[in-house]
């Protein structure tokens, strides 16, 4: 590793230190990400399982299980069972897990403002192109690990839903840093 890359590592590392900081200072703290990306999928989505979701997101089924319990006791979602396969259940939103999503998602836009208010439109838009092509680069080399493989150097894990070491995510869709690249996407706030 050169000394530029060590410096942009570390740069990155700083970011995400810092950001994670702020996020923790706003009024809505960092919690229930899950929650919200399982919102906006059921939202953009025609009446999904909970198997559908899973696939969708990469995570597993029990884990969206137990998201859709939560969703569905906060008044969040609804679940009807499906006419073509009694074992399945279609999943609705509500108004009142519109207008939270709703909120969840202009807290993120909040708070990506805030974080990148040091750069003009600009260098932002400098910025995204250098890290799409970085996380392109890395797409092409990162391989998928297997469930069953063991992380290396003591890292939490292989998470289907992380793609790798934490701190690093996979695959996350086009949402500004909760998509592909460093895990950044995670310190957004929240509901």
């Amino acid at each position: 590793m050169s000394n530029n890359s060590q410096d942009v590592f570390r740069a990155f590392r700083r970011f995400g230190h810092f950001s994670r900081r702020l996020a923790w200072q706003q009024p809505q703290p960092p919690h229930h990400h899950g929650q919200a990306r399982l919102l906006r999928v059921i939202a953009d989505q025609d009446q999904p399982t909970s198997a559908q979701l899973a696939e969708i997101l990469d995570i597993r089924p029990s884990s969206v299980s137990e998201l859709l319990g939560k969703l569905e006791n906060a008044g969040f979602i609804t679940r009807e069972q499906d006419p073509d396969d009694k074992r399945a259940s279609r999943i609705h939103i509500t108004e009142a897990g519109q207008a939270k999503l709703s909120e969840a998602e202009k807290a993120q836009t909040d708070f990506a403002d805030q974080v990148l208010a040091g750069l003009s439109d600009e260098e932002q838009q400098q910025l995204l192109a250098l890290l799409n092509k970085a996380n392109d680069h890395l797409a092409e080399t990162v391989k998928d690990i297997p469930d069953d493989d063991q992380p290396p150097f003591g890292f939490e894990g292989p998470h289907r839903h992380h793609g790798g070491p934490h701190g690093f995510g996979g695959p996350r869709g086009p949402r500004g840093f909760g998509g592909d690249g460093p895990h950044f996407g995670r310190e957004f706030p929240r509901f």
